[in-house]
C-alpha cells in the first residue's frame, strides 16, 4: 500500500504532485498539507496535525467534507510530518512519498529527511520529493529512473558507508567507502542513460536525484 503525505512547506509546481500520485494512494495531510490538497482538488483520505499551519478557511472546507480528522496539541514530542508517517505505517503502508516536506525551514527539512531512515529500518520506502530533489535512504543495492543528464548524489547518513559501487553514472566508483566526515567526492554525478544502480555493502546511504 503506498501513502502520500503532504506537509506545509511550500510547493511551487503542482505538477510534480500529479506525476506520482496515483488513483489507489491513500493521501493524508499533515497540518497545513491541507491547503496543497485544496489547490490540487484532492480530497485526502485524512488529517491530522495541531492545525497552526492551515488556513482557516480550507479547514472549515476539509471539516465540512466530514473527513477523518485527528487534532493533536501545539506543544507535543512529535512534528506533524513525524505523526502523519506514524499513522501511514499503522494503515499498512510500505511505501510513502512525502510532499510540501522540503522548505525554508532547514530544521525541518533535515528532520523530514532523517525521517526516511526511520521508515527504512520499519521495511518502508519513503521518499522526500519537491520540484528540485528526490530524497531516499537506501542500506541495499538499489535502482534509479530518470533520464541522461540527470544529476545524483549520494551523501553518507550513517558514520561509514562501506562496499558504495556506482553503475550507469558518469564517474563511477568501485567497493568505494565513504564517511559522514570525509570529502563529499560522489556530489552531482550524471545518469549516462534512463537507470542507474547504487551497490551498498553496509551503512545508511542518502540517495538525491536533482534537478537545476
Amino acid at each position: 500500500m503506498r501513502a502520500v503525505l503532504f506537509g506545509s512547506a511550500e510547493i511551487k509546481d503542482y505538477s510534480i504532485c500529479r506525476q506520482y500520485i496515483m488513483p489507489d494512494d491513500i493521501i493524508i495531510c499533515c497540518d497545513g498539507g491541507m491547503n496543497h490538497t485544496k489547490q490540487l482538488n484532492i480530497i485526502p483520505n485524512y488529517i491530522l496535525g495541531d492545525f497552526d499551519s492551515v488556513k482557516s478557511e480550507v479547514f472549515q472546507y476539509y471539516q465540512e467534507l466530514g473527513i477523518k480528522i485527528q487534532q493533536f496539541p501545539t506543544q507535543k514530542d512529535e512534528t506533524d510530518m513525524q505523526l502523519g508517517l506514524n499513522f501511514a505505517v499503522e494503515l499498512g503502508a510500505d511505501d510513502i512519498i512525502i510532499f510540501g516536506g522540503i522548505g525554508s525551514r532547514f530544521d525541518h527539512t533535515l528532520a523530514n529527511a532523517h525521517l526516511l531512515l526511520r521508515l527504512l529500518k520499519k521495511q518502508v520506502r519513503g521518499r522526500l520529493i519537491n520540484e528540485h530533489n528526490c530524497i531516499e535512504v537506501i542500506d541495499k543495492p538499489t535502482k534509479f529512473y530518470g533520464k541522461a543528464g540527470d544529476l545524483i548524489s549520494i551523501i553518507p547518513l550513517s558514520m561509514e558507508v562501506s562496499g558504495i559501487t556506482l553503475c550507469g553514472m558518469k564517474y563511477p566508483l568501485h567497493d568505494k567507502r565513504l564517511t559522514i566526515d570525509d570529502d563529499l567526492i560522489a556530489v552531482s554525478n550524471v545518469m549516462l542513460g534512463d537507470e542507474v544502480e547504487v551497490k551498498i555493502k553496509e551503512g545508511y546511504l542518502f540517495v538525491i536525484q536533482t534537478k537545476e
